[in-house]
């Protein structure tokens, strides 16, 4: 059996900022928080969505709480998977509900890095300046931060990444949001957990963040999104041709042709 385990924000889904005007009659609203317009999926990324699904794992892998990914209304109606990955692999969901063995696992492997409330009291005494307007807890597992990134130095930031990766936390800079993740608290990890489980041959990827990192290199057929932030780092990965929305639309098509092709192979060889 085969599973597509996917990054959702800025790699499947897009907020208005992200989304050309001339293609925003072809979206779908699938996402509202106090009123507001949040996030949106393409007419044919919601489609193709939908048919993978039928026909294999599609996995979502998101660094959002339980909470957040829950307001995705597209996924709690029209697209409902059986499994989900928040949390930046924090927490699997089967319909909905933790997985007990996957948090078992990794209350375990916690024990190993440094933990959260010491990790934010020193990353307090190191923060200098007001460039932070806040920051907040991820499920108990992880933080991030709000952020002004034009009140804050490169070299600072540098120094923060450098010194929180030697406490066994992972930085990631994503637009106004600085994240912070212990080194265990990984979506790859929880993606491998469930490969094992569900006896998964193949697993197609796609994130575009540094936090996608490993899904995207471990994965079978890994995706990264032309705008992907990932890519400054690591600039070798598999990318796509499509920057933007569009970019959910080319990595969804590969990955249907290449079930197509599979499916057919197999057929011949039968």
């Amino acid at each position: 059996m085969r599973a597509f385990a996917s990054d959702l924000d800025r790699t499947l889904i897009y907020s208005h900022r992200m989304i050309d005007p001339s293609t925003a009659t072809d979206v779908h609203l699938i996402e509202t928080l106090d009123g507001k317009d949040i996030s949106y999926i393409s007419s044919y990324s919601r489609k193709a969505l939908q048919k993978l699904n039928n026909e294999i794992y599609f996995i979502p892998v998101t660094t959002r709480t339980i909470e957040q990914y829950k307001r995705i209304t597209l996924f709690q109606t029209a697209i409902q998977p059986e499994y989900a990955i928040t949390s930046n692999g924090g927490h699997i969901l089967k319909d909905g509900n933790v997985v007990k063995g996957w948090s078992d696992q990794l209350k375990a492997s916690l024990e190993t890095c440094l933990s959260l409330p010491v990790f934010i009291r020193q990353l307090e005494e190191r923060i200098t300046g007001n460039w932070v307007e806040r920051i907040r807890q991820a499920d108990h597992l992880f933080i991030y931060l709000i952020i002004q990134r034009d009140q804050v130095s490169r070299e600072e930031l540098s120094s923060l990444f450098e010194w929180a990766r030697e406490q066994g936390w992972q930085p990631s800079l994503q637009g106004k949001k600085l994240y912070f993740v212990p080194n265990p608290v990984n979506k790859w990890k929880a993606v491998e957990y469930l490969k094992n489980e569900l006896g998964l041959s193949y697993v197609y990827t796609a994130g575009d963040s540094l936090l996608d990192y490993e899904l995207v290199k471990y994965g079978d057929y890994g995706f990264v999104p032309l705008h992907g932030e990932v890519l400054e780092s690591y600039p070798g990965l598999h990318k796509t041709e499509a920057h933007g929305m569009p970019a959910s639309d080319e990595i969804l098509l590969s990955i249907t042709e290449d079930l197509s092709l599979s499916k057919l192979t197999s057929e011949q060889n039968g």
